[in-house]
């Protein structure tokens, strides 16, 4: 194993800091995992009126598949939590993962087999298997979003950690995004939704595969002083009450000032553009937008929050930015603010009956396509700018809280959205603004990285100290006769 390894800090000694090659399997079964959640939980929403005609039921139900994302993810992430922080909790949590979901798959596609759409009782034996399941996907939630920092601590180095959050976060992203697409493509009819939950099957029957076949719990060494300060950390926790030390870092948190403003900033930007863009066929359906359409737009959006993921986790990680975070995320969030504002004044909002700007399927998909390519920019910056603020607390309780924050957003927001689809534009545009008083009030510190490049330079140290023990005549001065 060692030989494939790259030396993270050069050293002679044998406990040197290293990568290994297998950190891009682990990272690309998570990314998948995580893909297949995100598409599961949304897969009603962009073909809602087929699967009203499908199932028999009104938009009040179809929302109710959906809501149940956000309704089970709050119970559920503390007990994620408390099993992450475990021995080879990371490893428990993605098998978890794997095969909840898929069994959630499978149950859906029960009905389709059971029973015909031409039978009366078709909706009332249907209904049990569709709840079933998303609420068993919803509990999959947490395990797909909470340990993606904690993750790519363990696993990647200092300069890629943010670039491998950024994969976990663009994967589930990028699941929400397909969902937009490929939905309103397989099901052109109502009689067409089986196939579609076929797909999602088979999907997550290859991920449960793969998990089971290879996802080991942690490296074989650390790549970093804090991935190895993560490890130990876990492992003394075995002796002590979970629930006592989870709860007293949980206190440590939320009596820090600028841990609450980013991680509440981060949960009302993503709550609100996850309900927002979830809502799309609702929204613009006064504005005489298809069913498809909405999909296409939500398929942008999301698109262009993936593309702006990628790009600020590349540039975040780059050697200026290493420690300028809050200039690109106060930047970020006046971009998408900007990028809503115009949304606003293109739609029917509470305030005017008629649109204020001459709005078309263009300018309607630029304007979310530039709040999706903000919105995705500041994700990864929070996540690991409260990772940072909090360390040595694990990164995984800094993004437990910060998901709590989101999801209770998206269940405010889905709860109100029933025949208040104005009110729902204006609530995303006051969460922007708020976000933006948050992110310039708030103090950024790196912590976490100050603890890494102080061990590195320890260890240079001792290699030149080992280095010179072992030359004692190199420094010294030869008398000339």
């Amino acid at each position: 194993m060692s030989n494939e390894a790259d030396l993270l800090v050069p050293s002679d000694n044998a406990s040197s800091y290293r990568l290994y090659p297998q950190r891009f399997y682990v990272l690309a079964v998570f990314s998948l995992l995580a893909f297949n959640q995100c598409l599961i939980w949304i897969t009603f929403s962009p073909i809602a009126r087929s699967v009203e005609t499908y199932y028999k039921i009104d938009e009040a139900t179809v929302d109710l598949l959906l809501n149940w994302g956000p309704i089970i993810f709050i119970p559920c992430l503390p007990l994620t939590y408390i099993l992450l922080n475990k021995r080879n909790g990371l490893r428990r949590c993605i098998i978890l993962l794997a095969v909840t979901d898929f069994i959630a798959t499978a149950l859906r596609v029960i009905p389709s087999i059971v029973t015909s759409p031409s039978s009366p009782h078709f909706s009332a034996i249907s209904m049990p298997f569709m709840y079933a399941g998303q609420i068993l996907n919803a509990a999959c939630g947490p395990l797909a979003m909470a340990p993606v920092s904690q993750l790519s601590c363990l696993w990647f180095g200092p300069n890629q950690r943010t670039r491998a959050t950024t994969v976990g976060i663009v994967a589930h992203k990028l699941g929400a995004a397909i969902a937009f697409l490929i939905s309103p493509a397989i099901v052109t009819a109502p009689e067409y939704i089986p196939r579609l939950l076929y797909v999602h099957l088979c999907l997550a029957f290859v991920a449960c595969v793969l998990t089971l076949v290879y996802f080991p719990a942690q490296p074989p060494t650390p790549p970093s002083h804090a991935a190895e300060f993560l490890m130990l950390h876990r492992t003394s926790e075995e002796s002590n009450s979970s629930w006592r030390t989870s709860m007293k870092n949980v206190w440590r948190c939320m009596t820090t000032p600028s841990y609450v403003l980013l991680s509440t900033a981060g949960g009302l930007v993503g709550g609100a553009f996850g309900a927002w863009t979830s809502l799309f066929d609702v929204i613009l359906k006064p504005e005489n937008y298809t069913e498809q359409q909405s999909g296409w737009f939500g398929f942008g959006a999301l698109v262009s929050c993936i593309v702006g993921l990628l790009c600020m986790g590349a540039l975040a990680d780059t050697h200026y930015f290493l420690r300028r975070r809050k200039i690109l995320v106060v930047l970020s969030f006046i971009g998408g603010f900007i990028a809503i504002f115009w949304f606003e004044l293109s739609v029917h909002t509470v305030f005017y009956e008629k649109p204020i700007l001459h709005s078309t399927a263009v300018t309607i998909g630029l304007s979310v396509a530039v709040a999706g390519l903000f919105q995705g920019a500041v994700l990864p910056l929070i996540y690991e700018a409260i990772a940072e603020i909090m360390f040595p607390l694990p990164e995984s309780l800094s993004a437990s809280i910060l998901l709590q924050w989101l999801n209770v957003t998206v269940l405010i927001l889905l709860f109100i959205a029933p025949n208040r689809e104005k009110l729902i534009n204006l609530l995303v545009l006051i969460a922007l603004g708020t976000c933006i008083i948050m992110s310039c009030i708030a103090r950024f510190s790196y912590t976490r990285r100050d603890a890494d490049e102080k061990k590195q330079y320890q260890k240079e140290d001792e290699s030149l100290l080992n280095y010179d023990s072992m030359n004692p005549c190199g420094n010294e001065t030869i008398d000339q006769p």
